[in-house]
Parts: C-alpha cells; structure tokens; sequence
C-alpha cells in the first residue's frame, strides 16, 4: 500500500566532499537486499565525486503521510558494471538518451543546448542501441546503523535501532 506517497523510493542521500562539506539530494532507491540498498547516477557528477573521496553516507527515507522514517548510515561502493549495464537497458530509451548526454553537475549555459543534444542523440541512434556511458553505474550502500521512527501523536515517538557490531546485529530503543 502507498498510502499516497508519490515517489515511496525517494531517498535522501548524504555525503561529504573532499573539502569535509556536507551534501544533500534526493535519489531513488531501485534495489535492496540484504546486502544493500542500490541506487544509479553518474560517476563523474558531484555525488560521484563525493562517493569517491569519503565512502561513508547516511541515507534517509521520511514518509510524512505514515509518520514514518527510516534512516541508514553506511559504506558505499559502486556495483558490478554487468549489473549497472542490466539496470540501464531496462530504463525507457529517455532516460538512456538522458544518461548518456549528460555532464551531471556541470555548468551549462541554457536548456536548449542539452535539448538539441538531446535531438541530436535520439537521431543519431534511432535504429540503435544507446550504449552505457562508462561514467554511469550503479553504487550499493551497505549499512551499519538503520534506525527506524514512528511518530506518535503525544511526542513519544519510536525509535528502533539495530546496528551492526561484529557481523552481529544488536537491537536497542532510543529516547524520543
């Protein structure tokens, strides 16, 4: 059930450049085992950058219609380029079109040169297959610490953490 969450896999992202800055954006979550949780973008792009000079990330998934949250502290790494070549040629041909145009994070001057470059693909491969740009791929956030909170009408919220210690998971409740 979605209780009318637009967008239930969007998922903050936060990470910390090489200068110790904090950033934050929202990404979608698109896979999770018990290994992980996957999300796919561009290597080249801030987030990219950030993911290769400090692994550690927090993400966090807030549901405001449930009053509900969890959030994930963890160490990412990128995924297994066969598995980011999976994940891209299931996307629609736009979305390819889009990964495989985009300098992400750059500075551009104006719309209608990443529209015309985007023309320009399209045309280009109109009976093609857009291939995988190198710079694109998919990153796995293994977590050390989920904590899951649930709003409560009085302020008393629940919070339940289980955090990996040892290759154990230990449970324990935090103070609202």
């Amino acid at each position: 059930q979605s209780f009318g969450i637009y967008e239930p896999n969007a998922m903050s992202l936060a990470t910390v450049s090489k200068d110790n800055e904090p950033s934050l954006r929202v990404v979608l979550l698109k896979e999770f085992s018990s290994e992980g949780f996957v999300f796919y973008t561009n290597y080249s792009s801030k987030k990219g950058n950030d993911l290769d000079n400090n692994n550690n990330v927090a993400l966090n998934f807030f549901w405001a219609e449930m009053q509900r949250q969890v959030r994930i502290e963890g160490i990412v790494e990128k995924v297994e380029n066969e598995k980011s070549i999976e994940y891209f040629y299931s996307r629609p041909r736009e979305s390819q079109i889009g990964a495989f145009i985009s300098n992400q994070s750059q500075i551009i001057a104006n719309r209608q040169l990443i529209e015309d470059k985007y023309k320009e693909i399209d045309e280009l491969y109109k009976d093609k297959e857009i291939q995988k740009p190198e710079n694109w791929g998919g990153y796995i956030v293994k977590p050390k610490k989920i904590e899951f909170w649930q709003g409560r009408v009085s302020r008393l919220h629940d919070r339940i953490v289980f955090e990996l210690k040892d290759n154990n998971w230990q449970v324990y409740r935090l103070s609202p």
